[in-house]
């Protein structure tokens, strides 16, 4: 987005998708039980006005950047720290609804981590090793779906939250090889070009990230609660309410995957073999240094 910036009123030139997907990694601590994977879509033509309504917005309540964990906490060593419970709430409730005013549609998709170690992995060798990554892989398919039903023909720009190439290199790894697979496949069928538009960049420098940031903390508390059957405090309970609620319940698309989907997915993957068997292609022409 600092490209866009920078070149002004020339971002047409350099804009080439019709609609950016901002995606964010909550579940990816190993600590945490539950993964998933959140996707805010937007218009390209829109960026800009969310940058400039952000900028305004955050000049008048007086922050920099938008962390929703560490906001309802009220971290100590942040920006929040001194913050009074209403304008915490009126800060959350306006990130929340500049998400919904400039965001098409945002998805979700969830999975129990202890679900998919027992399983999926002993059962197929070349399993994505993160469970973030199998909800990603996933989340690219219902993105898909909903470019076919809405007639979007044009490749979508991928932009994911940041990830540290030092504490998390093997993550980042598996991501793109998520998009190089996804890719593979698409050439396969005509559509080449569809996974290759993507990038990592910093939630701090990107309003879009901030407002998917939000939405994602909102979802993962839910998942925690339909999964965990973990309770929702108000502010999570209000955010997801919020969010679902939205054009009436047809904004946010929330899935979860089960254990029996799990089981269900994998019978299927061992009988029909074709998935296992490409994967098996990729993994040994990529360690041969072929590259697929």
């Amino acid at each position: 987005m600092q490209l866009l910036l920078n070149r002004g009123l020339r971002w047409r030139d350099v804009y080439l998708a019709m609609f950016m997907i901002y995606i964010d990694d909550s579940g990816t601590d190993p600590q945490q039980a539950v993964a998933i994977a959140t996707a805010l879509i937007m218009p390209a033509a829109r960026i800009m006005a969310l940058d400039k309504e952000w900028k305004t917005f955050t000049e008048k309540e007086g922050f920099t950047d938008f962390h929703m964990s560490v906001c309802v906490a009220n971290n100590p060593k942040s920006q929040f720290a001194d913050w009074d419970d209403e304008k915490q709430l009126r800060v959350i409730s306006r990130v929340r609804d500049l998400g919904k005013k400039f965001g098409l549609k945002g998805f979700t998709l969830g999975i129990k981590k202890a679900d998919y170690d027992e399983v999926v992995l002993p059962r197929l060798e070349y399993a994505d090793k993160y469970h973030y990554t199998y909800a990603i892989r996933n989340m690219l398919d219902l993105l898909d779906k909903w470019g076919s039903i809405s007639n979007v023909n044009e490749p979508f720009e991928y932009i994911y939250d940041w990830m540290d190439r030092k504490t998390q290199r093997e993550a980042k790894d598996e991501i793109d090889t998520v998009m190089a697979q996804a890719e593979q496949e698409a050439c396969e069928v005509g559509r080449a070009g569809r996974y290759t538009n993507y990038s990592f960049r910093r939630r701090q420098d990107i309003p879009a990230l901030q407002c998917t940031d939000a939405l994602a903390w909102a979802c993962y508390r839910f998942a925690l609660f339909a999964h965990l059957k973990t309770p929702l405090n108000k502010i999570a309970k209000d955010s997801f309410n919020d969010y679902n609620k939205h054009q009436s319940g047809t904004w946010l698309h929330a899935a979860g995957v089960t254990k029996a989907n799990l089981e269900k997915w994998v019978t299927a993957e061992i009988k029909d073999g074709k998935s296992r068997e490409r994967f098996r292609v990729w993994h040994e022409q990529r360690g041969s240094g072929k590259g697929v």
